[in-house]
């Protein structure tokens, strides 16, 4: 039975990341925990805006690169000191410093999400699930958390005929059934799936 867990790569939500691939920066602001046991983030790009929305893009945790603390995601030849960034925590930074530091055009640092408090998983991908809302029979596809919440939302999938539908619940909303997907053990998996559950670390 495979291991579902969050963390995978020891990155945490709120982390400045750099993607391998196609060299672009940006915030890790969602994780998702698939059947296959694959971890993949999702990255907000905050220099790339499409039609007014900062783009996001889903990467496998393999494809990421953590940024150094001097790394800045908009300008990859300036080092960021304590004059030119910020990063208001807690309740105690003041409305003031904040506007001040934004109109001086200093890089946000974001809070990282230490995820204190999350709830654990309470329904396995490729899980028989019974809707509370939707009074259906689906399937439990993937799992995710986005940043600062507690709470987990699962996503589970149903058939309409030959459509399928994606809905997004709580796991106080499912009932589980059986656990009908039963991959194989860990040592008789492909390595795309191994290496997606590489490096897995809980977070406490």
């Amino acid at each position: 039975m495979i291991n579902y867990e969050f963390g995978a790569g020891g990155f945490k939500l709120g982390e400045r990341v750099d993607i391998r691939m196609t060299k672009q920066r940006g915030i890790l602001v969602s994780e998702a925990i698939h059947v296959s046991g694959c971890n993949t983030y999702q990255v907000l790009l905050p220099s790339i805006l499409i039609d007014g929305w900062t783009k996001t893009t889903h990467r496998d945790h393999l494809l990421l690169r953590r940024l150094d603390a001097g790394e800045s995601i908009f300008d990859g030849t300036k080092e960021l000191t304590d004059e030119n960034s910020f990063s208001p925590k807690g309740i105690d930074a003041s409305a003031e410093w904040i506007l001040a530091a934004a109109d001086a055009d200093k890089e946000f640092l974001p809070e990282i999400d230490d995820a204190v408090g999350v709830e654990e998983v309470a329904v396995s991908p490729g899980a028989e699930v019974w809707s509370k809302v939707y009074g259906k029979v689906m399937t439990v596809s993937y799992i995710t958390r986005n940043i600062y919440s507690k709470e987990l939302e699962y996503c589970a999938v149903y058939m309409d005929g030959a459509k399928e539908v994606y809905t997004y619940s709580r796991s106080y909303t499912l009932i589980p059934l059986v656990q009908k997907l039963d991959l194989p053990p860990p040592e008789k998996l492909d390595p795309v799936f191994e290496d997606g559950r590489r490096n897995i670390e809980r977070r406490r």
